[in-house]
């Protein structure tokens, strides 16, 4: 709470050493340490990023944030977002980091909109699928860079389609081999590795944040976080982590075994690298996957037009339709008749002739009733 305060307010400006100037339009997240803001470049109405900053580090942190900036500055991959460069503000008290916005929703937000919470397999692969291509881009890398708080909220799906994006790299890494990194200053419960809360952190970090993180998207459910599977592994000698298939029958067998491997608390146990545990997802999915090049999550479906069942009416409408056209000849004809009628009635009773009088009103009773029951068996049809 008493971070909040240090929280940069709207239409603040906040200026980098080569004197580019970035207006804050919102906030996008907030920590403990600091904030996400989405920021406009001065001048330029429509360039905007993404500010991440780190509230009064010292020396280590500005150290740390810097290197790791430089560190994030020379990837190049569709499916990261671009660093342009990292700076101090020595006025504020703050160090930041500056990176492409991604307009979209994240698959948490998106998750959470499914039907029981969760989606299907073909989906997650077609989601996931450049999600693990960037995972494999940063572990090749020399040295590896570790991601560390892979999750669903730090999945991204643009507006408008396009393939997903992994965003926020405030805990990325590179992993030397032999060397222990430092406590990360973050982590995310169910999805953050046992060693995230000691002092280690390798590739297998992420196959373990990528196993919870495919885990939650295919059973609405996210596995329970580390410290409580290391106390019950301890305590009842069993894993209390339920299997993914028993969660949600549809999952196949091998997949919820590969699941399990992945989320090893063990890191020897895990999966060696990321592609060999995608590749048990691909050899069960591949067939069931949908013929999608690009996904639009983030608007809501069009609603699907009412349909008029209109096969038993039409052909009686049709057999109603001529019927309806003699009716109104009749009744015109009928109209037509009771005046003439009335006419020669009229002459008749003027000239004295008493025979065709009684006759013209003969007719004219005989018109009238028939406009009369004419009349009554239309309004018993309406």
């Amino acid at each position: 709470m008493q971070q909040e305060q240090f929280i940069l307010p709207e239409s603040v400006t906040v200026r980098d050493p080569q004197g580019n100037r970035y207006v804050i339009e919102g906030v996008l997240g907030k920590g403990e340490f600091g904030a996400v803001y989405l920021v406009r470049e001065r001048g330029e109405k429509h360039n905007l990023f993404a500010l991440k900053e780190v509230i009064n580090p010292n020396k280590g942190d500005r150290e740390r944030f810097a290197f790791e900036g430089e560190v994030l500055k020379r990837l190049n991959h569709k499916a990261l977002p671009r660093v342009h460069r990292v700076f101090e503000n020595d006025k504020l008290k703050r160090v930041y980091l500056l990176m492409d916005y991604i307009k979209g929703r994240n698959l948490e937000v998106l998750r959470r909109e499914q039907p029981g919470k969760c989606f299907s397999l073909p989906l997650v692969l077609v989601l996931m699928a450049p999600i693990v291509d960037a995972l494999m881009y940063l572990h090749t890398q020399d040295p590896p860079i570790v991601h560390r708080d892979i999750k669903p909220a730090n999945i991204i799906v643009p507006v408008g389609g396009g393939e997903a994006m992994l965003a926020d790299f405030g805990s990325a890494k590179e992993y030397v081999p032999g060397t222990a990194t430092t406590i990360i200053d973050r982590r995310s419960p169910g999805y953050a590795a046992p060693e995230q809360y000691r002092t280690g952190t390798n590739p297998s970090t992420d196959i373990y944040g990528l196993g919870a993180t495919l885990y939650v998207l295919l059973t609405g459910s996210a596995p329970i976080d580390a410290p409580s599977r290391v106390i019950g592994s301890l305590n009842a000698g069993v894993d209390p982590l339920t299997p993914a298939n028993l969660l949600k029958p549809t999952v196949p067998l091998a997949v919820a075994q590969a699941l399990q491997r992945a989320l090893s608390i063990n890191m020897a146990d895990r999966f060696e690298t990321v592609e060999e545990f995608w590749q048990v997802f691909m050899d069960h999915g591949t067939q069931q996957i949908p013929q999608i090049t690009s996904i639009d999550l983030s608007q809501p479906s069009p609603p699907e037009p009412d349909i008029e069942d209109s096969g038993p009416e039409s052909p009686q409408k049709e057999q109603i339709a001529p019927h309806a056209k003699k009716r109104d000849a009749l009744r015109i004809f009928a109209g037509f008749l009771v005046i003439v009628v009335i006419g020669i009635a009229c002459f008749s009773y003027l000239r004295g002739f008493t025979v065709l009088l009684l006759c013209c009103l003969g007719v004219l009773l005989l018109s009238l009733g028939a406009l009369l029951h004419d009349f009554s068996s239309r309004a018993r049809t309406l």
